[in-house]
């Protein structure tokens, strides 16, 4: 589900909330050591972004957060907020030219260099919690 976050709404944060569960808490967050990425300089992307991404010569950011059920992308551009709510069940990652996050028919491949070195420990931490997940839900 892509949608444009830039002026969130109850009823927006609630469909979120649905698909990848409530934003863990502080102290959770703390014990976790962390649930968001460092910025990540965003190489390409499928079509299905094209309708909220304008092409032009600025540089794309995302980042990602962690969620109990799944993960959210945030990329920004110009002032506008889009987020890729991606629950793990549908969540294939790949690295080849980068890494790239694929589910639901879409993709975003994001550079890699130093930003991604900067989250290597990061995404160690999505891929178990991932595990953990598709674990607990084929018991």
């Amino acid at each position: 589900m892509i949608i444009d976050n830039s002026a969130p709404t109850p009823e927006l944060t609630s469909k979120i909330n649905k698909v990848v569960g409530e934003p863990f808490s502080f102290l959770a967050s703390y014990r976790m050591g962390g649930i968001g990425s460092h910025r990540m300089y965003i190489k390409a992307y499928s079509s299905g972004f094209e309708k909220y991404l304008h092409k032009d010569s600025n540089a794309l950011f995302g980042n990602i957060e962690l969620r109990p059920d799944g993960i959210i992308v945030h990329i920004s551009q110009r002032n506008h907020r889009f987020s890729w709510v991606l629950p793990y069940y549908q969540l294939s990652v790949f690295q080849s030219e980068g890494f790239t996050l694929h589910g639901n028919g879409e993709f975003v491949r994001f550079n890699a260099d130093v930003y991604f070195d900067k989250n290597k420990l990061f995404l160690e931490r999505m891929f178990k919690a991932r595990e953990q997940i598709l674990e607990n839900s084929q018991l």
